[in-house]
């Protein structure tokens, strides 16, 4: 076999000795369990630890603690669902439903029952299935629902048959005789109980001999064929002196006292009924012996003694009213356990979503730490740009102003050409901030659209013309190409030219000199088009990645010393999403590059 990554092999052989021993000790088998338990959890093997709180589960169920035994099993669920242990989950469940059958809470087992069945038969477990198919039939046998229990047991026997399981066919085989002999067809009783009795011969299963010979003595009383049924008993009797089994003696000197009694043979009648009834008062079984007082009272009414019929007779009623007080007792009780049965379900309900709420707040705070370590990497991006970028324009205007400073009589075109180079390098620290400050209002939310109608060509044209300086010092041609007519727009006419503005800057920015930059307008039926097409070196399969990421770095650079934040497409993208405007790159490395912006008419 091979474990899972961290299973105890050690811890599953004493989960083996815990299911041998369960029965015969069940309070060192509770310990031993107990023990895997905690091993379990210490070493982190969470298959052992479920397969340890079903050792608890069923070993409580065994010595009656119910409360317990619901507890761990209900734990080995949701453990075994996180594992995905299917046959664990399927176990637990039909031990759930054996725990409810017990309590008489016959519609909470047959949930139980149903699901485990599903699951067993999801992995093809032919056997356990069979098992939960007798479990329900006994279940609808108890409601005296024996159409259904017949079902369902038909089902079970089939199962077995198929595997050739001739100890659950034994079992199925007897539940089916006693079901249509309490549908009063005795004869098709009679069949399964042959058919098991034979088996359980076969097997030399004394126990389960003595139980078919039983059903079908009984049956025979039924039919009134009381020498058979007197026959059957007596072999029955036989093989429970030689298994010691004590109880089973009641039930069968009882049966045969009463037929004796039927047969008016008092005297035989008489001392089967009291060896019965010795052994029942040393057992203390309660119903019994109030049975059998009945009877006795009987017998001694018909030998015509009535003080011991009477004796007899005040003992059954008072038996009776302890019985009445009893089962009230024990319905009570049970009420009570399945009481604390339903809170220990809910308190793990609770648990479970409290635990659901806690993994949600940790990814919470996890997606909430990932949030801040990009803003944290974003802050430093942003000091970086203001410290760097902002640093060589601040040293050029301050070393312009000290040889302004120190020259007294410098000649005016040297004076025109420092005054020049401080407006310059003011004006690049101002577009730093403005991209810097553009680019904070758009996160924060703070950019307002204002709608107007204006004519797209127009602005096209004045950007063209803004720019045609910065595009001549690199000897770049500015190409521009509108429609004949006005093209009417209703939108955000600044942040549309804001787009513009950052998408020309940027191929002329990273165009070699003597390229050309070309503008389209293009009017279409529903839609106008606005392409600005470079021969720039274009973008790469990685940049195409990472392009509209803030203070992206990409692999082309200016060509001209010009500054570069990572900002543009960046803002780009985001201003096309305020525009409800789509955006599209068409470019391959070193072979230019062309935006399109598609926006619709107005309606």
């Amino acid at each position: 076999m091979s474990f899972p990554e961290g299973y105890n092999e050690k811890l599953h052989s004493l989960l083996d000795e815990v299911h041998k021993i369960k029965y015969s000790d069940p309070k060192k088998a509770l310990a031993l369990a107990n023990f895997v338990y905690v091993q379990a959890l210490k070493s982190a093997d969470q298959y052992t630890e479920a397969e340890s709180l079903y050792a608890l589960g069923i070993c409580n169920e065994y010595i009656s603690n119910y409360p317990a035994a619901m507890k761990y099993l209900s734990e080995a669920i949701k453990l075994a669902q996180q594992l995905g242990n299917k046959k664990l989950m399927a176990d637990s469940l039909n031990y759930v439903g054996v725990i409810h059958d017990n309590l008489n809470n016959y519609s909470n087992a047959l949930k139980a029952y149903f699901r485990s069945l599903k699951l067993y038969e999801g992995i093809n477990e032919i056997k356990k299935s069979a098992i939960v198919l007798s479990n329900i039939g006994l279940i609808y046998s108890n409601i005296k629902d024996y159409k259904n229990a017949l079902k369902f047991y038909s089902n079970a026997l089939d199962l077995a048959e198929e595997e050739n399981d001739t100890e659950s066919i034994l079992i199925t085989n007897i539940n089916i005789g006693l079901t249509h002999s309490q549908l009063d067809n005795p004869d098709e009783a009679i069949k399964f109980l042959n058919d098991a009795l034979e088996i359980a011969k076969g097997n030399n299963d004394k126990k389960r001999t003595a139980l078919a010979l039983d059903h079908l003595a009984e049956t025979q009383t039924k039919l009134k064929n009381h020498a058979d049924a007197n026959r059957l008993f007596e072999e029955s009797r036989k093989l429970k002196i030689e298994l010691e089994d004590k109880r089973g003696l009641v039930k069968v000197y009882s049966k045969i006292g009463g037929l004796q009694l039927l047969e008016n043979n008092i005297n035989e009648a008489k001392l089967n009924l009291e060896k019965a009834l010795e052994i029942a008062t040393e057992l203390g079984i309660k119903r019994s012996v109030h049975e059998l007082h009945k009877m006795l009272s009987e017998v001694y009414e018909k030998i015509e003694n009535s003080s011991k019929a009477l004796y007899h007779l005040k003992i059954a009623y008072q038996k009776e009213l302890e019985l009445i007080k009893e089962e009230a007792e024990i319905r009570a009780r049970n009420i009570s356990t399945q009481l604390e049965i339903e809170q220990v379900q809910k308190e793990a309900e609770i648990q479970r979503l409290k635990n659901i709420e806690l993994a949600q707040a940790l990814q919470d705070v996890k997606k909430l730490n990932v949030s801040l370590n990009e803003l944290n990497i974003e802050k430093n991006e942003f000091m970086a740009i203001a410290v760097h970028d902002l640093k060589n324009p601040l040293q050029n205007i301050l070393s312009t102003a000290r040889v302004l400073m120190r020259s007294e009589n410098l000649p005016k075109d040297e004076q025109d050409q420092f005054t020049s180079n401080i407006i310059s390098q003011t004006n690049r620290m101002f577009n730093i901030i403005k991209k810097l400050l553009d680019h904070n209002a758009i996160d924060q939310g703070e950019l307002k659209i204002k709608f107007s109608e204006f004519d797209v060509n127009e602005i096209c044209r004045e950007l063209a013309d803004n720019f045609r300086e910065d595009a001549e010092k690199k000897h770049i041609s500015i190409i521009l190409n509108t429609p004949p007519d006005k093209t009417i727009l209703n939108t955000d006419k600044d942040i549309l030219y804001e787009i513009f503005q950052n998408l020309l800057s940027n191929s002329i920015k990273f165009s070699e000199t003597n390229k050309l930059i070309t503008i389209n307008v293009i009017n279409e039926e529903d839609i106008i088009k606005f392409e600005i097409i470079d021969q720039g070196p274009g973008f790469s399969d990685e940049d195409k990645k990472k392009m509209f990421n803030k203070f992206a770095r990409l692999s082309a650079k200016p060509t001209g010393n010009e500054h570069s934040t990572g900002l543009g497409l960046s803002i780009v993208k985001k201003l096309c999403q305020i525009l409800d405007a789509n955006l599209k790159l068409e470019s391959n490395l070193g072979e230019g590059a062309k935006f399109t912006i598609y926006i619709n008419k107005p309606k």
